[in-house]
């Protein structure tokens, strides 16, 4: 056990058989089962609240989440000799979900249906308020008999101390760390993120025109831009139109087949780093936009996705409008002429012009679900 940070597994109750190196982590075969030590950049006020969270879910609902474990002192967060901070977590033993296997893709849109409903459950029958109440017991026990140590206890921040920003973000776009710092988001604001977007568009597209000599991407930016701002400029109206938004609950905030661990008797969930309060169909959106990229947008395959997600936890007719309007807009597209406007205009990688050919080459199929999700969301189907 030789692997860098694992000296503090010896300020756990585990007994430690093997150690291997994973991605970014160290995967740990215990006496309490598979484990995965992970070295922690956040807050304690976060690894606190992402605490709270997932044990409620392991305990409350039954569904497998990679929550973080606490010491022998009862912190979630250990420092080894170099001043390094670490997290332990449950881990389970499965396979990342396929991309290419339909049926373990159906099952992580089910799951995700699953993840949503237990969070509002967490919130509506306010098993989180009751968990916050013994957090608060439990951390301060771990201060008293962790003393010596204040920087490492649980639910405490050194003053100063300030949040990763991946973590830590309370914007518009990643949600809030709480309902009280959340707020309500307006419809107004809603599409106000689609209109700078959509300024930063025209302003890369007038500089593009502007180049005498053009490459590949350029000419590729120049015969597509139309239709692309034509979507862009009609979700934009149409976010600013709706009435109200959906309710805001508990999101994964970055849910896709790379956090789905599937498996003989396992369905786990990992990685709620950028879990937030926000809108869930915001997280469906998210995993279904990757899964239909590398599926050419086929109408099928999005069909049995929504089917299976909504057999589970039907949407109302305002999340449905969200989700058109969601993928309404040409976010991928948006992030090449980003992308664009940021790197060395000389050169741009042969991925990025693959990328944008892609986005060209899957128009009309993608402009198919479009037409469907709009019937959707408009009633006429459900």
């Amino acid at each position: 056990m030789n692997e860098r940070g694992t000296g503090v597994l010896t300020q756990y109750e585990l007994e430690v058989i093997k150690t291997c190196r994973t991605r970014g982590a160290v995967l740990c075969e215990t006496d309490r089962g598979l484990k995965l030590l992970k070295e922690w950049t956040g807050s304690d006020r976060r690894i606190q609240l992402e605490y709270e969270v997932l044990s409620a879910l392991e305990e409350e609902t039954g569904l497998q989440v990679d929550c973080c474990i606490r010491n022998r002192e009862g912190a979630l967060v250990c420092v080894d000799e170099d001043h390094t901070r670490y997290v332990v977590r449950n881990w389970y033993e499965g396979k990342e979900c396929s991309t290419r296997e339909t049926g373990e893709i159906l099952r992580a849109a089910e799951l995700l249906a699953k993840l949503h409903l237990a969070l509002r459950r967490l919130e509506e029958e306010h098993i989180l308020d009751r968990r916050r109440v013994e957090a608060r017991r439990e951390n301060a026990e771990a201060e008293k008999s962790n003393s010596d140590a204040p920087e490492i206890s649980p639910g405490t921040e050194e003053k100063g101390e300030e949040a990763s920003p991946e973590t830590e973000k309370a914007s518009l776009e990643d949600g809030a760390d709480s309902p009280e710092e959340y707020g309500e988001i307006s419809p107004e604001a809603f599409g106000e993120v689609f209109r700078r977007h959509n300024r930063e568009l025209k302003r890369t597209r007038t500089f593009v025109k502007s180049r005498r000599k053009k490459t590949e991407f350029e000419l590729l930016v120049i015969g597509g831009f139309e239709k692309f701002y034509r979507q862009a400029e009609e979700a934009a109206e149409l976010a600013v139109s709706l009435d109200t938004m959906p309710k805001s609950w508990w999101c994964h905030g970055e849910y896709s087949h790379h956090h789905v661990l599937l498996g003989t008797g396992v369905r786990a969930i990992t990685d709620f780093s950028r879990m937030h309060y926000g809108i869930q169909v915001s997280d469906l959106y998210y995993f279904m936009r990757k899964i239909l990229e590398k599926h050419r947008f086929n109408l099928r395959l999005a069909r049995q996705l929504l089917d299976a997600y909504t057999a589970v936890l039907p949407l109302t007719r305002k999340e449905w409008s969200y989700l058109y309007i969601l993928f309404l807009y040409p976010e991928k597209y948006w992030k090449q002429m980003n992308y664009y406007v940021n790197s060395n205009k000389a050169w741009i990688p042969a991925r990025n012009i693959d990328k944008l050919k892609a986005l060209e080459s899957q128009f009309e199929a993608r402009n198919l679900f479009l037409k469907e999700l709009e019937r959707k969301a408009m009633g006429i189907l459900y």
